[in-house]
């Protein structure tokens, strides 16, 4: 993938990326689950019906994800009732991680942090490729 089609395209977090985040969220509330139904029977329906409405909501945060490339910034624009829109300049970019942990090996897709004066970019789930190329472009512009 080259840098004019990064431009052109937004990276969005596929449907592999989305379930991986949500069974990040959802592993957490599987381990507390067994202590809250020890208390009561209630008490456990709550905590599991509270959580699963987390990982609703994780679900949704992740499908609204845009990251866009631009000729001189990179935009993450995210949220569901009131979308955000984060700007990094491309010249103050001062590093770039890719993170594959193997949940997201077998989905395909990498978390990317990119790393700028007082500020970190999460870009979570987007494909690997993708995530790749558009590290790649963001460090050579780096003096």
């Amino acid at each position: 993938m080259t840098e004019r089609d990064l431009l052109r395209t937004a990276l969005i977090i596929p449907p592999k990326g989305r379930a991986v985040l949500c069974v990040w969220a959802a592993v957490p509330g599987v381990f507390c689950a067994p202590f809250v139904f020890w208390q009561s029977l209630f008490a456990g329906c709550i905590f599991c019906a509270l959580w699963a409405c987390l990982v609703f909501a994780a679900w949704a945060r992740a499908c609204s994800f845009t990251a866009v490339l631009t000729a001189r910034n990179t935009a993450v624009r995210a949220g569901i009732a009131v979308p955000i829109t984060r700007q990094l300049p491309r010249r103050a970019v001062t590093g770039v991680w890719a993170l594959r942990t193997p949940l997201l090996w077998l989905a395909g897709c990498s978390v990317l942090v990119v790393h700028g004066p007082g500020v970190q970019l999460f870009l979570p789930g987007v494909d690997a490729l993708q995530a790749q190329a558009l590290a790649a472009v963001l460090m050579e512009e780096t003096p």
